[in-house]
Order: C-alpha cells, then structure tokens, then sequence
C-alpha cells in the first residue's frame, strides 16, 4: 500500500512539473541564454533616440524571454509553423519608456533589404517576438540574428535576418482626395517588356505612374499603401515603391514587384495604391475583391460594374459637395452631389475602356474613358 501512495504521489509531482514548464511557454523566462557565433551581429534602431544607435544580439540575450506557438499563411497559401523563443518588442522598448503602442508604425528590414511596416492595429493588438530560437534551436543561418514572429499575423510580417528596425511616430497620412483608374493611366505610360519566370510581360515603373498623376514630390508621403485582391494591406517605403514596377499584363497582374525586390516583397493582385492624396484602382481587381467581400456587383440599365459609392469606401476617399470626372483625352464633367442621384456606377462599355454613368436632378449623365475622379471644395 506504501509503494502504491509512493508511486501515486510521484506521479502527481510529475504532472505538476509538467503543467508547469507547459504554461511557463507563454510567459516571461530569464534572458540568460548560451553565447553564439551571431551574437556581436548588429541591428540599427532608428527612431528611439535623437541619433541611430545600434544594437546586437548579445543585447537581446540579456532581456527576458518568452516562448510561443505560432501558426501563419504565405502568400502561397503555405502555412509557416514555428515555436518561437526571444524577447518581446514592449520587453525591449521598456527600457526607453515606451511601448509598442506609441508608434504608429514600426518598419522591419532584412539584410536582403526585404522591409515591411506594422501598422497601428497590429502594434495595438499583438505581441511582437524578436525571436532567436526557433522550435527550441538557434535559428538558421539564413535567418540570424533576429526573427520577427507576430502570432496570429500574416507571415509577410515575419521579417528574418533583421538587419534595422525604425520607429515611425508620424500622424497617419490625409485621405485621398483623387483616384486614377490604373487600367486607363497605364496607357499613357511608357510600358517596357519585363521577363518574369517563363514569360515576358508589360510592365510601367511606378515612379512614372506617380510622377504623372500625383505628387511625386509630396514630402509628407513616407509610406506608400498598397491592397491586394486577396485582402493583403501592406505599407511600402517611399524609396522602395518608387524602385519598382507593377506589371501589367499576365499572370498575376497588376503585380508590384522588382529584380532587386526578394519574392516576399512582390505583391499580386494589386487593387488599390494610396500615394499621399492620390489613390491608384485597379477596376477588375477592385471587382474581385468586391466579390471576395461578398458584395454584389451594381447593375443599372444593363450595365454590371462597381458603384460610385464603393470605390470611396476602399479607398478612404474623402467626400466632397462636387466632384470632376476627367476623360482619358483631358475632356472632363464637374457634377454635384444633386446631379450624381443615387450615386453612379463605373463599368466597362462597349469599347472595353472604363465608363461612368449616373442619372441626377440634371437628368442622365456619361463620362466614357474615365481616367480620375477629383473631390472639388
């Protein structure tokens, strides 16, 4: 009977032990972890103090830990497994009085110059890993020193082999007050042949889009916003989008990428681009993305196309008591809130080229070959 209580009673203290080392997997742990080859590799922090400073791995090594389980979809649909061991971002940040929280951005960048910007609502509502230990290892060579794991995020959030970290405070960017139909503008454009994998496509720089129909030098534009079909959101570099391309023919198109861009920056199935005050939509993507939300397209006389109304709303356009619909040949409309009835709708005709028709207090109203549309005080 003795042995029996003895052995009871050991196996109790066994499931104690293991609950414990279980639920210490989410919470703060000592930060003395074993020295390694990449510890004196550096990472440059911008925007904390008035001058860039640096910091190492080693660094990160002293502060407290966690360990996480986090699961993430590709792009590709590919899901990425890892439990991730290192310092929170707030765990780091304490030490100069701040907290994730206060920033309305914070841009990660890879050594291969991969660079992606957390926006607000996820620096309000997850934990950020700088995660040094993968599945219980030293990460993998490709990844040192540094990981960024954001459980519950996308993976394109997941920055490996971090090389800088900038702490942006800026106040969010004013809302668009024009949109440029992409498929119109790319017309007008140079447009050069871009050799992608196994095929050759039509591709336009996006420095000539920007510099034709926005305002390239807006010096208040830091980041550049880009949303896809799929519903990706991502926040760009200014430097970064100005480099590159958006493909325009062929699989995949519009699709923002460039040679010197790693695959992980490469965005297909562009919808929308937010420069400054100026928004660039993508009509068939914009339908897809409408159907993907489980929003009908609008039908009026005929005609099936995207409503006047919903363009505002994806794209944060600012209202307006007057608004000028310009043609692909400079020709324009100006039409107020009274004239525009019950909103319009944007369509192909009968061309292929974009149109735009409403029927208001001054009767029927057509604007063939749409390029923009500007809200007018």
């Amino acid at each position: 009977m003795k042995n029996v209580c003895k052995l009871l009673l050991l196996f109790l203290a066994l499931l104690l032990l293991t609950v414990t080392v279980a639920a210490c997997g989410d919470k703060a742990q000592g930060g003395a972890a074993e020295p390694g080859p990449y510890d004196q590799e550096k990472i440059v922090v911008h925007g904390l103090q008035e001058q860039d400073f640096e910091i190492t791995l080693a660094d990160l090594k002293k502060l407290p830990t966690i360990t996480k389980h986090a699961e993430a979809p590709r792009s590709n649909g590919e899901m990425v497994i890892v439990d991730a061991t290192g310092p929170l971002l707030d765990t780091f940040l304490q030490q100069y009085g701040k907290t994730q929280k206060d920033f309305s951005r914070i841009r990660f960048t890879a050594k291969d110059q991969y660079s992606i910007a957390v926006p607000s609502d996820v620096l309000a509502n997850r934990q950020i890993i700088l995660s040094y230990i993968n599945d219980g290892k030293p990460l993998d060579e490709e990844m040192q020193p540094v990981r960024i794991v954001i459980p519950e995020e996308r993976a394109m959030y997941w920055v490996r082999n971090v090389a800088r970290i900038d702490f942006e405070t800026g106040g969010d960017q004013k809302s668009p007050n024009k949109v440029v139909f992409l498929e119109t503008a790319a017309k007008s454009l140079p447009q050069q042949d871009y050799e992608y994998f196994d095929s050759v496509d039509k591709a336009v720089k996006t420095s000539d889009l920007i510099a034709k129909y926005a305002d390239i030098n807006d010096s208040s534009v830091t980041n550049v916003f880009m949303k896809a079909s799929d519903g990706l959101q991502k926040n760009e570099s200014k430097a970064n989008f100005l480099s590159a391309f958006i493909k325009i023919t062929g699989d995949e198109a519009p699709k923002f990428l460039a040679p010197q861009f790693p695959q992980g920056m490469h965005i297909r199935g562009l919808v929308y681009i937010i420069y400054g005050q100026t928004a660039i939509f993508d009509y068939a993507e914009g339908s897809t993305l409408l159907s993907n939300l489980n929003i009908p397209k609008q039908v009026e006389e005929g005609k099936e196309g995207i409503a006047f109304s919903q363009i505002f709303k994806q794209t944060g356009l600012i209202g307006g008591n007057r608004y000028k619909f310009i043609s692909a040949d400079g020709n324009s409309v100006v039409l107020t809130i009274n004239d525009l009835g019950s909103g319009g709708l944007i369509y192909r005709n009968a061309q292929g080229a974009l149109a735009f028709t409403c029927t208001g207090s001054s009767g029927k109203k057509n604007v063939d070959d749409l390029l923009a549309i500007e809200v007018l005080p």
